[in-house]
């Protein structure tokens, strides 16, 4: 094959497979682990106020997520056991009288953005409270990145064939016309 061919067929090669290096990206979906900590913190409870936060995460964005879940605990670290809970308008976690309580439940991504309200009755006793949020985010990385590495390829296989166009001007056979002319005699 000649060098003209041969760089316009890779040339349509490239094009080719930049096109579906470029496309095949946006037909997939990709779910990432988020995870964001809601309050790690030790507090003193004293016997005559308890203590009440709110569990939220201001710059949450509900769109494109899935698999949301609050996990985390409340443990003793001294004192006496205690008594605490995890609402929202409906209770995900209450515990009564107890040393230490893991918890792990489900919330909708609004419930979160609102905020939930963990209470903890008026004790005398230090806790450690450990929360945190997880979830899985759509994300589209590699719909860019198929994108570029698409282009890149549609660049190579334009410029290979501008490549094989000149190639081919360069290594055209020239015809020459010879002119007879003929007397007569």
């Amino acid at each position: 094959m000649k060098l003209p061919k041969l760089l316009a067929v890779l040339g349509i090669v490239l094009l080719v497979m930049g096109t579906i290096v470029a496309l095949a990206p946006a037909t997939t979906e990709v779910w990432k682990p988020k995870s964001y900590v809601l309050i790690s913190e030790t507090r003193d409870i004293s016997e005559w106020i308890g203590y009440s936060t709110l569990l939220t995460y201001f710059f949450f964005e509900p769109e494109d997520i899935k698999n949301l879940k609050i996990q985390g605990y409340v443990k003793e670290v001294e004192g006496k056991p205690f008594s605490f809970e995890i609402t929202n308008g409906k209770t995900y976690v209450k515990a009564n009288n107890v040393p230490e309580k893991d918890f792990e439940f489900s919330v909708e991504p609004e419930e979160l953005k609102n905020g939930l309200r963990l209470k903890i009755e008026p004790a005398d006793v230090k806790v450690s409270i450990y929360a945190k949020a997880l979830w899985e985010e759509k994300t589209y990385a590699h719909v860019f990145g198929g994108l570029l590495l698409g282009g890149f390829m549609w660049f190579l296989g334009i410029i290979i064939l501008i490549a094989a166009f000149i190639a081919y001007i360069i290594r055209k056979p020239k015809v020459e016309v010879v002119a007879r002319v003929e007397t007569k005699k």
